[in-house]
């Protein structure tokens, strides 16, 4: 299949290799799209640089190919898209949406939403950040997985920032102009990111953009209750236990992948599982699975 207008992405950060955790959110979102005929993108969100680890990139690609998770088209990154974030700050500000913050992570420390302090501060300056303002906004969508969602933006996370301190476009930002492209229909991820989706829509809707269809996946959680992720040490994927990989993450989306699944091919169990994969009967309840470097584990639903 070649890459086309309406797919799915996987969007990780180049920050450390494949755990399982985002192996879940790859998986589901590569067998959404091929349910639905749609290509399936790879994009690197690259833009903090500081936190990029060397060779994360070469691993996170590697991990996908060794898992049978092909993607359509050539690898995107944020980084190389630095003019469209520009042109939509620039839209926004000429709109007078935005507003130039000079308080610091300390001043703003025991805030639950951002106070207000900046707002009359117009001028654009390089060295501030530049929030967007919300007002009262409120934003409402069908989830695939989560059902209906409200999300108050006043209420969380208030005026938020779309250019840091640093000059670094922020996340909000950077993935409300990627996912609300043409060739973004269908976005996947876990339900870590359900608040960040109101502030993504938020910005869509100012840009004129065209919001993808958004499904939450369930969490993936040791067996100590924290998520698996980059910051919790969560162990990179044995890419030679690919079959057995993917055994765990199907079964954690409702799709038993039978006996023996860790000795078959990781193609047959993903072509296998394409049909069978609905996102309205993955389960909302997070996963708990034992982890450890040597011993493949087990899981149970929460």
């Amino acid at each position: 299949m070649t890459a086309g207008p309406g797919g799915g992405r996987f969007a990780p950060s180049p920050t450390g290799p494949l755990h399982l955790g985002s192996l879940l959110a790859a998986t589901a979102s590569w067998l959404d799209a091929r349910r639905l005929g749609m290509p399936w993108r790879v994009r690197f969100d690259d833009l903090d640089a500081p936190r990029n680890m060397p060779g994360a990139e070469r691993s996170i690609l590697l991990a996908l190919e060794r898992h049978a998770l092909h993607w359509d088209g050539p690898v995107e990154r944020q980084s190389e898209r630095l003019d469209d974030y520009r042109h939509a700050l620039a839209m926004l500000d000429a709109r007078g949406e935005l507003f130039y913050c000079r308080c610091t992570r300390s001043e703003l420390k025991g805030f639950r939403v951002y106070p207000g302090t900046c707002r009359d501060q117009r001028e654009p300056r390089p060295d501030r950040a530049a929030r967007i303002r919300v007002d009262d906004a409120a934003v409402e969508f069908d989830d695939l997985i989560q059902g209906p969602q409200r999300q108050s933006l006043a209420d969380a996370p208030g005026d938020f920032v779309v250019r840091r301190r640093d000059g670094i476009i922020a996340y909000h930002l950077a993935t409300a102009v990627d996912d609300g492209a043409p060739g973004i229909a269908r976005v996947i991820r876990g339900r870590d990111l359900l608040p960040a989706t109101g502030p993504q829509l938020f910005l869509m809707q100012r840009l004129g953009l065209n919001p993808p269809v958004y499904g939450h996946l369930p969490l993936i959680r040791s067996q100590n209750g924290q998520k698996l992720s980059k910051q919790n040490l969560a162990p990179a994927l044995d890419n030679t236990r690919a079959a057995e990989n993917l055994a765990r993450v199907l079964t954690l989306l409702g799709l038993d992948p039978g006996p023996h699944a860790e000795q078959r091919e990781p193609a047959d169990l993903l072509a296998e599982a394409v049909p069978r994969f609905s996102p309205a009967t993955v389960s909302k309840h997070d996963g708990f699975v034992t982890i450890s470097r040597h011993d493949p584990g087990t899981h149970r639903r929460a």
